[in-house]
């Protein structure tokens, strides 16, 4: 293991440009559960793309040699839920989405942990309210018990990634915020290294 990764346990956070190991933190031990977390948002859209993938390719093969098969397309759209928003919350959880040039131009310092966390803030306001959006999107989909047209595939599935998605995004905003007033770097610890 090298110096730049968690130790076994994740538990231990000191360094706040590169996570080295450290003191045991409560933050140690957020980010320890938001690198699980990562890792099952890892999965999860992974298995998304997987899907996507075999279900188009069923759906050509069934229309190529008119298969008497159901269209599997359903399915690739389905897993579009997935792979858009939980892994929406991938990228946030390691800090790979959209930023402002300049806030990549400044150096490190003070001003730049005090706009990260600024964005932090802002982005837990925007979670808050896509996660009470999709809630309430969800709640419908859920009462109405409405399918999709060729397979039936619940309505309730897609959504309630959709809401998955907008609740990690949330977690990930605002452990950010934590670790901007802590003078940590920005993102979380990448699931897989």
């Amino acid at each position: 293991m090298s110096s730049d990764q968690p130790s076994a346990a994740g538990l231990i956070m000191s360094d706040p440009e590169t996570h080295d190991p450290g003191r045991r933190t409560v933050l140690g031990v957020l980010m320890r559960i938001e690198l699980l977390l990562g890792r099952a948002e890892s999965l999860v859209a992974s298995t998304a793309l997987g899907v996507a993938v075999l279900a188009i390719g069923t759906s050509v093969v069934v229309r190529a040699f008119a298969l008497p098969l159901p269209d599997t397309g359903e399915w690739a759209i389905v897993a579009m839920s997935p792979l858009t928003f939980v892994g929406a919350a991938l990228c946030s959880h390691l800090h790979r989405h959209l930023t402002a040039d300049i806030v990549e131009a400044l150096p490190p310092g003070r001003l730049l942990r005090f706009l990260e966390g600024i964005a932090a803030a802002l982005f837990v306001v925007f979670g808050l309210y896509f996660v009470a959006l999709a809630a309430d999107l969800f709640s419908y989909a859920v009462n109405s018990g409405e399918r999709l047209i060729d397979l039936g595939t619940p309505i309730a599935i897609p959504v309630g990634f959709m809401l998955a998605g907008a609740v990690l995004m949330t977690i990930h905003a605002v452990l950010d915020v934590i670790r901007a007033c802590t003078g940590h770097a920005p993102g979380g610890i990448d699931p897989w290294h």
